[in-house]
């Protein structure tokens, strides 16, 4: 028997180069959370996850979140030498 624990995420970001963090919604919660936040002009791009913010700006959001009981995952890609 495979026992599998799964958190359900209402935001993932994934760290990007050059320092900036791309962030996307993976459910609903995640989805008010963002429109809660940003205009209603930037919507597409949250939702797309095509939004980037830089490092520092994602630690305040990421805060923001957790505060808010908004759970976020954010994934690191570390480069091999």
């Amino acid at each position: 028997m495979e026992i599998c624990c799964t958190h359900n995420m209402d935001l993932i970001a994934q760290t990007l180069e050059s320092n900036f963090v791309q962030l996307q919604p993976a459910s609903i919660h995640g989805v008010f959370w963002l429109q809660c936040h940003f205009p209603q002009q930037e919507w597409d791009a949250l939702i797309g996850g095509k939004a980037a913010f830089t490092t520092e700006c994602m630690h305040h959001l990421a805060h923001d979140a957790d505060i808010a009981g908004v759970t976020v995952e954010w994934r690191t890609s570390i480069q091999s030498q």
